[in-house]
This record gives structure tokens, C-alpha cells and sequence, in this order.
């Protein structure tokens, strides 16, 4: 489950073409041609066929996940790109492993069992109180440190997806 995927996207341009209209995109604004608080992208290296861009601050970084774009021009009409999405997979999970420690914490200092006992409306029917409380424990802990790991694995489709488009954006331009 590494924050990272890669591909190759089929291109018309040439190398020299692409990268540069590319470049340009990201100073315009990647993400929609335009500039947005939360999409501040900047070319961090530019070589002869190759391309580094990357989120300039932590709101662009936590905002779609594309922290680190990578542009290869592999062969005549080809890009090979690698993002890594790390900042973006550092705040996911900080955050739910935050909401889940406090809900560890709530269980272990609240008196959950007596709870669910004094509010018969709250358990889900059918189930016993102890069977209700381990429902508690297993959505604590889910949520909260194995919900992060699933959605960073998720997260890659749209990341190749976006990636893709935006390179189509780009050469079609």
C-alpha cells in the first residue's frame, strides 16, 4: 500500500512540445488551467524530456494528493509519469489515526457496557450489550487505523485517472 503510482499515457506532441506546455500548465494551475488557493503546483525540475513538479505548500498536498509528479518521455508519443502521494497519505493517517485514539481512549474511560444498558434505543437489535460493545470497539478501530490504509490504496485509481487527463488536457492544447 504505497502512496505512489505510475503508468504511461500515449501523446501526439512532441517531447520538446509536451514538457514545456506542461510547465506552463502548472504555473497557469495544473489542476484546472486557472490559479486556486489549493492547487499551487511549481515545476521543481525541468531537463531535456524529463519533468518534476510538486505541491508548493501542505493545503495543495492534502488536497487531491498529487505531492510529487514525475514526467518521463520514454519513446516518440509516449509519457511515463510516477506520482507519490505521501504528504497526502501522512495527513489521512494522522487524522483518522487521531480520531481513532480518542475513540480508544472514550471506550476505555466511559463506561460503554452501562451506557448501552440505560439506552436500550442505542443498540442495534438483535444483539446482545456485550455483542454491542465489541460493534463499538470494531468501528473505533476500523475507522480509525485500517479505514486510512484502505483509502490510500483507493486513492489510486483517481490519481490515474486525473493524471491521465491532465496529460490528454495538455496535449491537446
Amino acid at each position: 500500500m504505497i502512496p505512489q503510482i505510475e503508468g504511461t499515457v500515449s501523446i501526439r506532441s512532441s517531447r520538446e512540445r509536451f514538457l514545456h506546455a506542461f510547465g506552463e500548465r502548472v504555473a497557469a494551475g495544473l489542476l484546472t488551467g486557472q490559479p486556486h488557493p489549493r492547487s499551487h503546483y511549481v515545476v521543481s525540475e525541468a531537463k531535456p524530456g524529463h519533468l518534476e513538479i510538486r505541491a508548493a505548500d501542505w493545503w495543495t498536498a492534502v488536497n487531491v494528493g498529487l505531492n510529487w509528479v514525475e514526467l518521463h518521455h520514454i519513446d516518440p508519443g509516449a509519457i511515463r509519469y510516477r506520482v507519490r502521494y505521501w504528504k497526502w497519505a501522512q495527513f489521512v493517517l494522522c487524522l483518522s489515526g487521531a480520531l481513532g485514539l480518542a475513540g480508544v481512549v472514550l471506550l476505555l474511560t466511559v463506561d460503554v457496557r452501562a451506557y448501552v444498558e440505560q439506552h436500550q434505543a442505542s443498540m442495534i437489535s438483535g444483539m446482545s450489550v456485550e455483542q454491542n460493545v465489541l460493534v463499538a470497539w470494531f468501528m473505533v478501530l476500523f475507522w480509525g487505523f485500517v479505514w486510512p490504509w484502505l483509502l490510500i490504496s483507493f486513492h489510486k485509481r483517481p490519481l490515474r485517472r486525473l493524471v491521465a487527463r491532465l496529460i490528454n488536457e495538455v496535449d491537446a492544447g
